[in-house]
């Protein structure tokens, strides 16, 4: 393209921030993440058991919660359809997954990455070019979640994004930006990716990755600090080899553990490190571990950090739907609605079923409770308290009767 003719439809963006952002980016330079998601997913998820217990409550609570699907009426309510390509599309995303390892996946990818690629993959299974970005017309049949480590944003001059590039085993796949639903977590210094909250615990998962590693060496030798043999003369070569031999083949190891230590001559065992218990071992440990809970939201009673009771237990739970579970769900569902379910037709919408999480029942029933009860509510505001559409005629008080029996 004319560089002059670029700069041209650059000019014509009503949005300054826009235009700021690509005025410097060549097109079709895919923009990579700045995150290491190797380092991400193999230190936060897979070595440390605090990161990897906060994804799975996330993860796995989404993905147990229904979907329903509704289509809007002229009179400006709703009504719901209980059976739909879409909602089967939900149910089964695709031939290797169902429902609860779908959405688990791009959440668990969403919360160890900052970013959750969706495919939407039509009929055709046709392979689309970030140079060609009509819509697909035809909705899609299957619904993949993508590795984020393979995909790359393709930036363009007027529209934020012109594709996407996924590379595997050599190879690359264009992408389409109207076949990706991209999620990600909000990131101050990046108008492209999302940010990781391993990234914010980075500190706090090195130090437990660390103390595991210490803990796990003290085992290997002998389940004790370690400390010096003191001879008070010279030991020979010879002399000096033998005695580091059998201290390896006597002393260390879990086999081994507090075996009396045998001395010859004049040598004298000197305890040289710090004890756990001086260092305060165990509540740095602890400390570090609430950092990572505190940073996913999560109730440190639901993963163990601290003790759970049946209250705090229930407490917990609903703290984690309504404080993260929610949230994460509220971001599939308008991702869902901007760019899927308009495939599939007009004015139809998904949300996903918060009367059935039991977690939040309770709360439910004393809104509901509060709603009925009240006198100075129409019957559309009462609706609209409990998440119902307007109905005709709703616009009048309800008189409700203090005392049934008079």
């Amino acid at each position: 393209m004319n560089i002059f003719h670029w700069i041209k439809n650059i000019a014509t963006k009503q949005s300054a921030v826009s235009r700021a952002l690509t005025l410097f980016l060549p097109l079709d330079q895919g923009v990579s993440t700045r995150a290491d998601y190797a380092t991400l997913a193999k230190e936060g998820f897979t070595q440390n058991s605090v990161v990897f217990a906060c994804i799975k409550e996330i993860a796995g609570a989404a993905a147990g919660v229904d979907w329903l699907l509704y289509q809007r009426l002229a009179d400006g309510g709703r009504k719901e359809i209980l059976s739909h390509p879409l909602l089967n599309l939900i149910q089964r995303p695709n031939p290797l997954q169902g429902k609860f390892e779908f959405i688990e996946s791009a959440i668990g990818y969403l919360y160890v990455s900052g970013n959750a690629y969706l495919e939407m993959v039509g009929p055709t299974g046709e392979v689309s070019s970030p140079r060609n970005n009509h819509a697909e017309g035809s909705p899609p049949r299957e619904i993949y979640a993508l590795r984020p480590d393979r995909m790359k944003i393709v930036p363009h001059p007027v529209n934020l994004v012109a594709g996407y590039e996924y590379r595997v085993n050599g190879q690359t796949v264009y992408l389409s930006r109207d076949r990706i639903l991209h999620l990600k977590l909000f990131h101050p210094l990046d108008d492209w990716y999302g940010f990781s909250p391993i990234q914010v615990a980075a500190l706090a998962i090195d130090k437990l990755n660390a103390g595991d590693k210490w803990n796990s060496a003290l085992l290997r030798n002998s389940a004790v600090p370690s400390g010096a043999l003191v001879s008070k003369e010279r030991l020979t070569d010879e002399q000096f080899s033998r005695l580091k031999k059998e201290m390896r083949e006597q002393i260390q190891g879990i086999r081994n553990a507090r075996e009396p230590l045998l001395l010859e001559q004049d040598l004298d065992w000197k305890e040289l490190s710090i004890s756990p218990k001086d260092m305060d071992w165990i509540e740095g440990l602890k400390f570090s571990a609430l950092q990572i809970a505190q940073i996913y939201n999560m109730p440190p009673e639901l993963i163990g950090l601290q003790p759970a009771t049946y209250q705090n237990r229930k407490e917990g739970r609903k703290a984690l739907y309504t404080e993260v579970v929610c949230p994460a769900l509220n971001r599939l569902r308008d991702a869902f609605n901007n760019q899927l379910t308009p495939k599939f037709g007009k004015d139809l919408f998904l949300d996903y079923d918060k009367d059935k999480i039991e977690a939040l029942a309770e709360d439910q029933e004393s809104l509901w409770k509060r709603a009925n009860d009240s006198q100075f509510l129409t019957i559309n505001e009462k609706r609209h308290l409990v998440g119902y559409d307007d109905i005709p005629g709703g616009d009048g008080l309800v008189s409700v009767n203090p005392n049934p029996s008079s």
